[in-house]
């Protein structure tokens, strides 16, 4: 079962948001700059890697193009500073929460949960207040 984990941030980012488009960019190079910027850039890589795998299973399982109105934004990312590490937030609007499955060679995709899960301390799913999901993953705490 995945939990939710209690933001207990001293710092963060504002919600950023993202047009729906085949790739995450720009939110993996804004991540690597504010945990850099945070004091972290032992971590910098891994949060970027797992900011891309999240936004891009926001954008192609978070049903983002149905949902895309004026007052709600299809995908946000929100970064949390901690002590030592950073916690990732990444919203979209589909209530489907997300699955860790084994990558099987022959089969294309399927492997970012199991990046994130590897570079994590910690990552879970939760439903959000007014619909959607919030998928996070703490790094270096």
């Amino acid at each position: 079962m995945l939990t939710a984990l209690p933001l207990t941030s001293y710092y963060a980012t504002p919600r950023w948001t993202c047009a729906p488009c085949p790739t995450p960019s720009p939110a993996p190079g804004h991540t690597r700059f504010v945990v850099c910027e945070w004091g972290f850039p032992a971590i910098a890589g891994d949060a970027e890697l797992i900011v891309s795998e999240l936004v891009t299973n926001a954008i192609v399982h978070g049903s983002v193009t149905a949902a895309m109105t004026v007052d709600q934004p299809p995908v946000r990312l929100r970064l949390s500073g901690r002590s030592r590490g950073v916690q990732i937030e990444v919203w979209d609007p589909s209530e489907e929460m997300p699955r860790l499955r084994p990558a099987l060679n022959e089969v294309p995709g399927g492997r970012g949960l199991v990046l994130v899960a590897g570079l994590a301390s910690q990552w879970g799913a939760y439903r959000t207040e007014g619909g959607g999901k919030t998928v996070f993953a703490v790094i270096g705490a």
